[in-house]
């Protein structure tokens, strides 16, 4: 249950951090939040999660849990800001000795990472969007609400923001590519065998190769994933160095962008690096 909160947590944040003034954007404070400090409580005080009948207490019951908790003292220097210490203060950054994965490096140790609950802020966003969500009035958050959810992140049972960002980039470069190829393919339907082996003909004198001193970040024509030819022109490549160009082919406009390089190029490290 603990990942499924962490997960509506993290999806719910996002979309408030993406479109902050949006008509949902009442319903998704309180369902980020409401999510996130119940993962919060059943991590550090269990027994205080729900009520005697077993049902869940809401995002302000979960507040007064944690501003009435012995474990969380109160801030000194800011009023209603309540912190929980980081329970591995002192964790190694780097992977443990006989890791599976012999690339990983040292690092040093990581600085500890205490959460810290605006419990005065995050209750007055409650008090601010209930009477939307209830249609009794309007209210707006403002970006200090927003802040107050995020920083509920560091907390062990959570820390799911960042994954939840990776994810959404790349699907939003997945969805790009796929758009890029359909475009492309209809394009050569369009245009026929013989245009598209005519363009193709004339692609190496239309594209720029590597030079050492014109062109140092330049490619030779690569192979296109759509149209089969040698006509993929590379304006430079991933930033990991696998040759994964990015630019455009000259035959059917297929367009890989450098989001879509860099999956196909640590695609490729992995790859290499299982194999060994």
């Amino acid at each position: 249950m603990q990942s499924e909160r962490a997960e509506t947590y993290a999806k719910c944040t996002t979309d408030l951090e993406l479109a902050p003034t949006a008509a949902a954007a009442a319903g998704a404070f309180d369902t980020a939040l409401t999510n996130g400090l119940a993962a919060i409580v059943a991590h550090e005080w269990p027994t205080q999660l729900a009520y005697p009948d077993g049902r869940i207490k809401s995002a302000s019951a979960l507040l007064k849990v944690i501003e009435e908790a012995e474990k969380a003292p109160a801030d000194p220097g800011q009023t209603g800001v309540f912190v929980l210490p980081d329970p591995e203060p002192d964790k190694p950054a780097a992977a443990p000795a006989g890791t599976p994965w012999p690339w990983v490096e040292d690092f040093p140790p990581l600085p500890p990472l205490d959460t810290r609950i605006d419990v005065e802020t995050l209750r007055d966003g409650l008090r601010r969007t209930q009477p939307v969500r209830h249609a009794s009035g309007t209210g707006a958050l403002e970006r200090r609400h927003i802040d107050a959810l995020l920083a509920l992140d560091d907390h062990i049972a959570l820390r799911c923001l960042s994954s939840e960002h990776a994810d959404r980039a790349w699907e939003e470069a997945s969805d790009a590519d796929a758009h890029s190829r359909a475009r492309a393919a209809a394009l050569l339907l369009r245009i026929g065998d013989e245009e598209a082996a005519r363009r193709a003909e004339a692609a190496a004198g239309l594209h720029e190769p590597y030079h050492p001193k014109h062109n140092p970040e330049g490619l030779d024509l690569q192979y296109c994933p759509v149209c089969g030819y040698e006509s993929f022109s590379s304006e430079h490549q991933d930033d990991y160095g696998m040759g994964v160009g990015v630019g455009q082919c000259l035959v059917c406009h297929y367009e890989r962008t450098a989001d879509t390089a860099e999956e196909e190029a640590q695609a490729q490290i992995f790859a290499t690096r299982w194999a060994d």
